[in-house]
């Protein structure tokens, strides 16, 4: 609120009244004043019929508040199958002020992508601006994306149950496969119960393989491996025997 102190006068003779405040605006003194400037042009007669030259005021008013931004909040959104990102539709910040906001507020993404585009798994940062008609510019408001990875890791390769005799003169077999798994986001670590080469021994073992991603979800890969005695046992070999009757 602003109080204008009304104007005074003097004269040689005598001032009819007191000065009488006209604003440009056509509005009271009395009333609120809009940002920007106001002129109050005052006047008055003495008493003998002679105008004053009329005296200008100004009233001038600054904005120095700023625009107040709201997001949708932080959006969680799981990968889309097959990729390690998602499309995720972010509903455009709003923005209130004292006076008028000039357009809309801006979202600029972290990794400097449209807004529409992708998002990669992990947490993305939106930062919302804007400024009002009288160039004040707003408290930067934040807002996150996160894109979670659910998708498990895929074997590509994963052996079927594996039956091999024994090697010659061994009880049991080397036995080589190959195990290959595959994820959304990129590589995985593979363990191994039996490593490709092992030596199996005669009977039946169960291998597993586990595959981990980047985000520790695990998949699971199991087969069996036989090995088969079917060498025979050496023939024996007999002593000579000499003797007389």
């Amino acid at each position: 609120t602003i109080i204008v102190p009304p104007a005074t006068a003097t004269d040689n003779c005598a001032v009819l009244g007191i000065p009488a405040g006209t604003r440009s605006d056509g509005l009271l003194l009395t009333d609120p004043y809009p940002v920007g400037v106001t002129t109050i042009t005052w006047n008055v007669m003495d008493i003998n019929g002679n105008p004053a030259v009329a005296a200008t005021q100004t009233v001038t008013v600054t904005d120095n508040e700023a625009p107040v931004i709201t997001t949708s909040g932080p959006l969680t959104a799981n990968n889309t199958p097959g990729l390690c990102s998602a499309i995720v539709s972010v509903t455009p910040a709003t923005a209130t002020d004292n006076c008028a906001v000039q357009g809309v507020p801006t979202g600029i993404r972290s990794d400097g992508l449209a807004l529409t585009d992708p998002y990669p798994v992990g947490v993305t940062t939106i930062m919302w601006n804007v400024s009002d008609v009288n160039g004040n510019p707003a408290i930067v408001a934040t807002q996150t994306v996160t894109v979670v990875d659910n998708e498990i890791p895929t074997f590509a390769v994963c052996p079927g149950n594996i039956t091999r005799n024994n090697d010659p003169g061994v009880c049991g077999a080397n036995v080589t496969f190959l195990i290959i798994a595959n994820d959304n986001c990129g590589p995985t670590t593979v363990s191994q119960s039996h490593p490709s080469g092992f030596l199996f021994p005669i009977g039946t073992t169960t291998v597993t393989a586990t595959a981990t991603d980047g985000a520790g979800q695990i998949a699971t890969c199991t087969f069996t491996v036989t090995v088969t005695d079917n060498q025979p046992p050496a023939t024996p070999v007999l002593p000579v025997l000499t003797g007389s009757c």
